[in-house]
């Protein structure tokens, strides 16, 4: 018990170190901004599977004061208080996803709904036509699995789902905050669509790596000894 407690805590201060270093690595920008997507959107959502949804969005919003109070990220605008929050809505998909938890078509019917309802989303409707992706998931999660078989393309499709999900509740932040033009939206599609395949990749990977690393870990001689040192 004590040892599996020691783990908690060892891969909750490594879990924090990595998504705060994710976070300054950026590697897409937003069009119709000048801010860049970063790394930390692969790992974040996969912190409340991994936990459990409380300790994981606890993880985020924890390792985020953090880095205010250390001066890693800096608030100079309103949205920049929900930068995170698009990650914490696509752990929550995530960690229940996996159940086929039928609810979860929720939080993307609310962002079409509230996308077609600004003016400007009403020019570009069709563009919230990404977020059916994470609502045909959940409602066929059962049915991919028997056609997908494999565990590594199952995951794959639950991934791709959340970085939807990810990228709904942020695309309706940058749409009522920053009221980005009709235009830039429709200019985003393409790179939309590769961007989200190359998050929910990421997304995979990080689960998978995390998965293999508590299990070496928890199997370390080195680490148990530590362990043992330190209780």
């Amino acid at each position: 018990m004590k040892t599996k407690k020691f783990l908690k805590i060892f891969f909750t201060i490594l879990s924090s170190i990595l998504f705060l270093f994710f976070s300054k690595i950026k590697f897409s920008p937003i069009l119709g901004t000048k801010m860049k997507f970063s790394l930390s959107v692969f790992l974040g959502p996969t912190l409340a599977k991994i936990f459990g949804l409380r300790y994981g969005t606890g993880i985020i919003i924890l390792t985020h004061l953090i880095g205010l109070i250390a001066g890693v990220y800096k608030i100079k605008a309103t949205k920049d208080f929900f930068t995170f929050f698009p990650i914490m809505l696509a752990g929550f998909y995530f960690s229940k996803i996996f159940r086929g938890d039928k609810k979860l078509i929720l939080i993307p019917l609310f962002c079409i709904l509230f996308f077609v309802l600004n003016p400007i989303g009403r020019q570009v409707w069709f563009y919230s036509g990404f977020w059916l992706i994470p609502i045909l998931t959940s409602l066929f999660k059962n049915k991919l699995d028997k056609i997908l078989k494999f565990s590594v393309f199952k995951i794959y499709a639950y991934s791709l789902g959340t970085a939807f999900v990810d990228h709904a509740l942020g695309s309706i932040i940058y749409l009522y905050l920053l009221k980005i033009p009709a235009n830039f939206w429709i200019e985003a599609i393409p790179m939309t669509i590769i961007e989200r395949l190359m998050i929910a990749a990421g997304i995979e990977f990080c689960y998978f790596l995390e998965l293999t690393l508590m299990n070496v870990f928890s199997k370390t001689p080195l680490l148990i000894k530590v362990k043992n040192l330190v209780s």
